[in-house]
Protein backbone atom coordinates (compact mmCIF):
# COMPACT_ATOMS: atom_id res chain seq x y z
CA UNK A 1 0.00 0.00 0.00
CA UNK A 2 1.55 3.24 -0.90
CA UNK A 3 1.68 6.62 1.82
CA UNK A 4 -0.15 8.33 -1.20
CA UNK A 5 -3.18 6.84 -1.50
CA UNK A 6 -6.41 8.93 -0.69
CA UNK A 7 -7.60 6.57 2.59
CA UNK A 8 -3.69 5.77 3.57
CA UNK A 9 -3.96 8.18 6.56
CA UNK A 10 -7.39 6.10 7.33
CA UNK A 11 -5.76 2.75 7.04
CA UNK A 12 -3.15 3.73 8.94
CA UNK A 13 -5.26 5.13 12.20
CA UNK A 14 -7.23 2.04 11.95
CA UNK A 15 -4.39 0.23 12.06
CA UNK A 16 -2.46 1.67 15.12
CA UNK A 17 -5.53 1.12 17.02
CA UNK A 18 -5.57 -2.72 16.80
CA UNK A 19 -4.57 -4.85 19.68
CA UNK A 20 -1.49 -6.33 17.68
CA UNK A 21 0.02 -3.19 15.78
CA UNK A 22 -1.18 -0.60 18.93
CA UNK A 23 1.91 1.59 20.32
CA UNK A 24 4.48 1.06 17.24
CA UNK A 25 6.62 3.77 16.31
CA UNK A 26 4.81 5.71 13.28
CA UNK A 27 8.43 4.68 11.46
CA UNK A 28 7.36 0.98 11.69
CA UNK A 29 3.77 1.56 11.43
CA UNK A 30 4.60 2.92 7.78
CA UNK A 31 6.91 0.14 7.10
CA UNK A 32 4.49 -2.87 7.68
CA UNK A 33 1.42 -1.15 6.03
CA UNK A 34 3.50 -0.92 2.93
CA UNK A 35 3.06 -4.46 2.66
CA UNK A 36 -0.68 -4.44 3.34
CA UNK A 37 -3.38 -4.57 0.83
CA UNK A 38 -7.02 -3.50 1.07
CA UNK A 39 -9.77 -5.97 0.41
CA UNK A 40 -13.43 -6.81 0.77
CA UNK A 41 -15.54 -9.24 1.04
CA UNK A 42 -19.45 -9.48 -0.02
CA UNK A 43 -22.11 -10.52 3.13
CA UNK A 44 -22.31 -14.63 2.89
CA UNK A 45 -19.48 -14.76 0.84
CA UNK A 46 -17.41 -18.35 1.77
CA UNK A 47 -13.62 -18.63 1.01
CA UNK A 48 -10.83 -21.13 0.78
CA UNK A 49 -9.14 -21.72 3.98
CA UNK A 50 -6.08 -22.16 2.48
CA UNK A 51 -5.70 -18.57 1.70
CA UNK A 52 -3.96 -17.68 4.71
CA UNK A 53 -1.35 -20.08 3.48
CA UNK A 54 -0.13 -17.14 1.38
CA UNK A 55 -1.85 -13.87 3.39
CA UNK A 56 -2.62 -12.95 6.84
CA UNK A 57 -5.86 -10.76 7.48
CA UNK A 58 -6.80 -8.01 9.58
CA UNK A 59 -10.13 -7.42 10.20
CA UNK A 60 -10.96 -3.45 9.72
CA UNK A 61 -15.23 -3.58 9.80
CA UNK A 62 -17.58 -6.67 9.83
CA UNK A 63 -17.66 -10.06 11.32
CA UNK A 64 -15.62 -13.00 10.19
CA UNK A 65 -17.42 -16.40 10.59
CA UNK A 66 -14.60 -19.26 10.88
CA UNK A 67 -16.17 -23.05 10.59
CA UNK A 68 -15.69 -26.62 10.53
CA UNK A 69 -17.08 -29.03 8.99
CA UNK A 70 -17.28 -32.71 9.33
CA UNK A 71 -15.99 -34.09 5.76
CA UNK A 72 -18.71 -37.27 5.84
CA UNK A 73 -22.17 -35.94 7.92
CA UNK A 74 -21.57 -32.76 6.98
CA UNK A 75 -21.84 -31.33 10.63
CA UNK A 76 -21.09 -27.86 11.06
CA UNK A 77 -19.31 -26.36 13.97
CA UNK A 78 -18.42 -22.47 14.30
CA UNK A 79 -15.05 -22.17 15.74
CA UNK A 80 -14.92 -18.64 16.64
CA UNK A 81 -16.46 -15.42 15.16
CA UNK A 82 -13.66 -12.35 14.66
CA UNK A 83 -14.52 -8.46 14.75
CA UNK A 84 -12.90 -5.20 13.96
CA UNK A 85 -9.15 -5.60 14.75
CA UNK A 86 -9.17 -9.07 14.90
CA UNK A 87 -6.42 -11.73 12.74
CA UNK A 88 -6.74 -14.30 10.72
CA UNK A 89 -4.99 -16.98 10.86
CA UNK A 90 -2.87 -16.67 13.84
CA UNK A 91 -2.45 -20.91 13.62
CA UNK A 92 -1.12 -20.80 10.59
CA UNK A 93 0.98 -17.58 10.56
CA UNK A 94 2.58 -19.41 14.10
CA UNK A 95 3.34 -23.07 12.17
CA UNK A 96 2.78 -22.70 8.42
CA UNK A 97 0.68 -25.47 8.24
CA UNK A 98 -3.23 -25.02 6.35
CA UNK A 99 -5.34 -24.51 9.46
CA UNK A 100 -8.86 -26.27 7.95
CA UNK A 101 -11.29 -23.83 9.32
CA UNK A 102 -13.72 -22.35 6.52
CA UNK A 103 -14.23 -18.11 6.82
CA UNK A 104 -17.26 -16.14 5.69
CA UNK A 105 -18.60 -13.48 6.07
CA UNK A 106 -21.03 -12.79 8.27
CA UNK A 107 -21.24 -8.57 7.24
CA UNK A 108 -19.57 -7.05 4.34
CA UNK A 109 -16.04 -7.24 5.63
CA UNK A 110 -13.24 -4.74 4.90
CA UNK A 111 -9.92 -6.30 5.23
CA UNK A 112 -6.32 -5.97 5.39
CA UNK A 113 -4.11 -8.38 4.23
CA UNK A 114 -0.26 -8.92 4.01
CA UNK A 115 2.13 -11.44 2.95
CA UNK A 116 2.25 -13.84 5.88
CA UNK A 117 5.69 -14.68 5.39
CA UNK A 118 6.24 -10.73 5.86
CA UNK A 119 4.25 -10.47 9.14
CA UNK A 120 6.52 -13.67 10.74
CA UNK A 121 9.54 -11.61 9.82
CA UNK A 122 7.82 -8.41 11.69
CA UNK A 123 7.55 -10.87 15.00
CA UNK A 124 11.21 -12.05 14.88
CA UNK A 125 12.97 -8.07 14.18
CA UNK A 126 10.28 -6.19 16.27
CA UNK A 127 10.08 -6.76 19.79
CA UNK A 128 7.65 -4.23 20.39
CA UNK A 129 5.28 -5.71 17.85
CA UNK A 130 6.00 -9.16 19.38
CA UNK A 131 5.04 -7.78 22.71
CA UNK A 132 1.69 -6.91 20.93
CA UNK A 133 1.45 -10.36 19.56
CA UNK A 134 2.17 -12.27 22.30
CA UNK A 135 -0.94 -11.04 24.82
CA UNK A 136 -2.89 -11.44 21.42
CA UNK A 137 -2.42 -15.25 20.83
CA UNK A 138 -2.80 -15.85 24.53
CA UNK A 139 -6.34 -14.54 24.16
CA UNK A 140 -6.88 -16.65 21.09
CA UNK A 141 -5.40 -20.02 23.27
CA UNK A 142 -7.73 -18.97 26.10
CA UNK A 143 -10.73 -18.49 23.29
CA UNK A 144 -10.26 -22.19 22.30
CA UNK A 145 -9.50 -23.51 25.63
CA UNK A 146 -13.44 -22.07 26.62
CA UNK A 147 -14.64 -24.01 23.67
CA UNK A 148 -13.30 -27.14 24.11
CA UNK A 149 -14.55 -26.51 27.88
CA UNK A 150 -18.24 -25.52 27.21
CA UNK A 151 -18.09 -28.43 24.68
CA UNK A 152 -17.33 -31.00 27.13
CA UNK A 153 -18.26 -30.10 30.30
CA UNK A 154 -21.51 -28.72 30.25
CA UNK A 155 -25.15 -29.12 28.91
CA UNK A 156 -26.69 -27.18 26.05
CA UNK A 157 -28.24 -24.60 28.06
CA UNK A 158 -25.05 -23.75 30.12
CA UNK A 159 -23.57 -23.82 26.57
CA UNK A 160 -26.08 -20.96 25.32
CA UNK A 161 -25.68 -18.87 28.08
CA UNK A 162 -22.07 -19.42 28.44
CA UNK A 163 -22.06 -17.97 24.71
CA UNK A 164 -24.36 -15.14 25.22
CA UNK A 165 -21.95 -13.97 28.33
CA UNK A 166 -18.39 -14.74 25.81
CA UNK A 167 -19.64 -12.60 23.21
CA UNK A 168 -21.22 -9.68 25.25
CA UNK A 169 -18.01 -9.63 26.66
CA UNK A 170 -16.27 -9.33 23.10
CA UNK A 171 -17.93 -6.77 21.66
CA UNK A 172 -18.53 -2.90 23.01
CA UNK A 173 -18.60 -2.83 26.88
CA UNK A 174 -22.21 -1.41 28.43
CA UNK A 175 -21.70 1.81 30.02
CA UNK A 176 -22.32 2.96 33.56
CA UNK A 177 -22.10 -0.83 34.64
CA UNK A 178 -25.54 -1.83 32.72
CA UNK A 179 -26.84 -4.99 33.93
CA UNK A 180 -30.52 -4.63 31.72
CA UNK A 181 -30.45 -3.92 28.03
CA UNK A 182 -27.48 -5.42 26.92
CA UNK A 183 -27.20 -5.47 23.12
CA UNK A 184 -24.70 -8.46 22.29
CA UNK A 185 -23.82 -7.01 18.68
CA UNK A 186 -21.28 -9.86 17.96
CA UNK A 187 -24.47 -12.28 17.82
CA UNK A 188 -26.57 -9.82 15.49
CA UNK A 189 -28.67 -11.51 12.77
CA UNK A 190 -27.50 -14.72 13.81
CA UNK A 191 -30.68 -17.65 13.17
CA UNK A 192 -30.72 -20.42 15.78
CA UNK A 193 -28.90 -22.62 13.60
CA UNK A 194 -26.14 -20.56 13.61
CA UNK A 195 -25.86 -20.90 17.17
CA UNK A 196 -26.71 -23.95 17.09
CA UNK A 197 -23.42 -24.48 15.28
CA UNK A 198 -21.57 -22.51 18.05
CA UNK A 199 -22.46 -24.93 21.21
CA UNK A 200 -22.50 -28.34 19.28
CA UNK A 201 -26.30 -28.85 19.33
CA UNK A 202 -29.21 -28.42 16.72
CA UNK A 203 -31.59 -25.70 16.06
CA UNK A 204 -34.61 -27.11 17.64
CA UNK A 205 -33.01 -27.55 21.00
CA UNK A 206 -31.53 -24.29 20.84
CA UNK A 207 -34.87 -22.68 20.07
CA UNK A 208 -36.12 -24.46 23.34
CA UNK A 209 -33.71 -23.32 24.92
CA UNK A 210 -34.30 -19.85 24.19
CA UNK A 211 -37.46 -19.75 24.52
CA UNK A 212 -36.64 -20.83 28.27
CA UNK A 213 -34.20 -17.96 28.98
CA UNK A 214 -36.75 -15.57 27.11
CA UNK A 215 -40.08 -16.57 29.60
CA UNK A 216 -37.17 -16.67 32.79
CA UNK A 217 -36.39 -12.62 31.55
CA UNK A 218 -33.12 -13.11 30.72
CA UNK A 219 -32.82 -12.27 27.49
CA UNK A 220 -35.17 -11.54 24.14
CA UNK A 221 -34.54 -10.45 20.64
CA UNK A 222 -35.61 -7.85 18.54
CA UNK A 223 -35.19 -6.64 15.41
CA UNK A 224 -32.64 -9.44 14.99
CA UNK A 225 -30.82 -8.21 18.35
CA UNK A 226 -30.41 -10.45 20.97
CA UNK A 227 -30.37 -8.60 24.32
CA UNK A 228 -29.99 -9.57 27.60
CA UNK A 229 -32.34 -8.57 29.92
CA UNK A 230 -30.97 -9.99 33.30
CA UNK A 231 -27.41 -10.38 33.33
CA UNK A 232 -27.65 -11.44 37.74
CA UNK A 233 -29.78 -14.28 36.21
CA UNK A 234 -27.76 -15.35 33.17
CA UNK A 235 -24.57 -15.50 34.64
CA UNK A 236 -26.34 -18.44 36.96
CA UNK A 237 -26.97 -19.81 33.89
CA UNK A 238 -23.92 -20.25 32.85
CA UNK A 239 -22.10 -20.62 36.03
CA UNK A 240 -20.24 -16.77 36.55
CA UNK A 241 -18.55 -17.15 33.50
CA UNK A 242 -17.67 -13.25 33.59
CA UNK A 243 -16.14 -13.77 36.85
CA UNK A 244 -13.85 -15.97 35.16
CA UNK A 245 -13.25 -13.23 32.31
CA UNK A 246 -12.67 -10.04 34.90
CA UNK A 247 -15.53 -8.45 33.25
CA UNK A 248 -17.13 -5.99 35.23
CA UNK A 249 -20.96 -5.11 34.05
Amino acid sequence: MKNGIPLYQTYRQRLSQTELFQNLPLQTLDTMLAHFRFESWNKGSIHDSRITLQRFYLVLEGRMQLTQTHPGTGKQLTISILKEGDMYDVLTLLDGQHHNVTPSALDSLKLLSAPIDKVRTWIKQHPEFNDNFMPYLGKQVRDREALAADLGLYDIHTRLARLVLRYAAGGTAPENNKTTGIDVTLLHDLSNEMLAHMVGSARQVVNRHLQAMKKDGILHIENHHLIIDDLKKLRQNADDLLSQLEINY
